[in-house]
């Protein structure tokens, strides 16, 4: 197949023409691909096979999301139960010093933990004719906090125990 060359054109500063070079590159081009037959390109994904990739790629994201295997989203070690009920008279000290804090700061203990500005999950709160009574659940863990009792006592070591768990003792 005989390629018919463009003529080139100097400028005025003895350059070629630069859409002469570009056309005789683009029939470069065209005359090899003709010679290999077409195979020079792979094929574009068309756009249904691309929505099914995707889709598919859609539908296995969201099934490992939802499975967390355990490779992929490590879970904590389970806590042991001496563990579990120091969370829990932690938990309960913060909310006993809240409703102390309410206590000092209005001369009545509140209606209720919201009152005072605490969670009550896990928690119930009552307050009787002599004081209040604070319940937590963890678990099958339950503690109870009656006022009038030494909130440090009711601690004991539970921050020395969630310590050693940390420290993976």
């Amino acid at each position: 197949m005989a390629q018919s060359q463009p003529p080139t054109t100097n400028q005025p500063g003895g350059q070629p023409d630069r859409r002469a070079l570009l056309q005789a590159f683009q029939d470069v081009v065209k005359s090899e691909r003709e010679k290999k037959g077409g195979e020079g390109r792979p094929e574009k994904l068309t756009r249904p096979m691309y929505l099914a990739v995707m889709s598919l790629l859609l539908f296995a994201l969201t099934a490992v999301l939802f499975s967390q295997p355990a490779w992929l989203f490590p879970r904590p070690p389970e806590e042991t139960p001496a563990v579990r009920e120091a969370s829990l008279r932690v938990r309960m000290y913060v909310e006993i010093e809240r409703i102390e804090q309410f206590r000092s700061a209005k001369g009545v203990y509140p209606s209720s933990l919201l009152e005072a500005g605490g969670d009550t999950t896990g928690l119930s709160y009552t307050v009787g004719p002599t004081g209040y009574t604070l319940t937590g659940r963890n678990g099958a863990i339950t503690a109870t906090f009656a006022a009038g009792s030494n909130p440090r006592e009711f601690l004991a070591d539970s921050y020395q125990a969630i310590a050693r768990r940390r420290q993976g003792q």
